[in-house]
């Protein structure tokens, strides 16, 4: 008899390691870091952005200033907005949207005076020279402002605050995505899908942004309406994340208990 509890009680010993074991490799440190230095790439890397062209349907925001404000005016489209309030407060996303310029079909946008200009298939700094040698041919120290305003992305999956959130800087990475979105929580897979609009449809990649060499990759740096979705690690896709531990752990302890006491 005392054998026999003997053998029962070193199985719920080896399921109790197991156990432990079990929760605590669930999410290992080695899938959490961000940027390892898995293949010894020194202290420094050298990036090269690719540089977005721009389509039809995409929206400039475009703005012409000179000294003579009186000159400049009939340059831009939110000319009339500009005389009827002067709230810092009104010029904000929607007006950017309202008072842009959508590229259309030809891959091109029409500016008051300027005409049509053909920016599509062109960077943002591109088109920005292309307007400013234009805008030259009419005004005096010309000052030209271009940005794309419909730059949009989304990042869903296992991160804090999943959403879509719009961007002002063409040159914007998939960790300030990751950052705006509040962080991946602990069982995020770090090998993150990027999905990309092409000429020939969608194409579903892979970056692994615990390798530091991700920054080297054409994903690091985000295009516009680019989806970022972060898969959840095996572990909670079994359920390991929401088991009671600490309720089982607690079973097994009582009737450890009462076996010892019963001996």
């Amino acid at each position: 008899m005392s054998h026999s509890i003997n053998a029962l009680l070193n199985k719920y010993r080896l399921l109790i390691v197991a156990l432990a074991v079990l929760s605590a490799s669930c999410t290992t440190q080695s899938r959490l870091i961000y940027m390892q230095d898995k293949q010894d790439l020194g202290d420094r890397l050298d990036t090269s952005p690719v540089a977005y062209r721009l389509k039809p349907g995409d929206i400039l925001h475009v703005r012409v200033m000179s000294t003579d404000p009186e000159a400049y005016d009939f340059f831009n489209l939110d000319v009339a907005r500009r005389y009827t309030t002067t709230r810092a407060a009104d010029v904000g996303d929607p007006n950017m949207y309202i008072y842009g310029y959508t590229i259309n079909e030809r891959g091109q946008i029409h500016i008051p005076v300027i005409g049509a200009v053909e920016v599509g298939g062109k960077t943002v700094d591109e088109a920005h020279l292309l307007i400013q040698e234009r805008a030259n041919e009419y005004l005096v120290d010309a000052t030209v402002s271009v940005k794309i305003v419909n730059f949009s992305v989304t990042v869903l999956g296992e991160v804090r605050r999943p959403g879509s959130f719009y961007v002002y800087d063409h040159e914007f990475t998939i960790m300030d995505a990751i950052g705006l979105a509040g962080d991946l929580t602990d069982y995020g897979n770090r090998d993150v899908v990027v999905v990309r609009h092409t000429d020939t449809g969608l194409s579903f990649s892979r970056l692994n942004i615990t390798d530091r060499h991700a920054v080297t990759s054409e994903l690091y740096y985000l295009q516009p309406n680019d989806l970022v979705y972060v898969e959840p690690l095996v572990a909670k896709r079994f359920g390991f994340a929401q088991f009671p531990f600490g309720v089982v752990f607690s079973a097994i302890s009582t009737t450890l208990l009462l076996i010892n006491f019963l001996q």
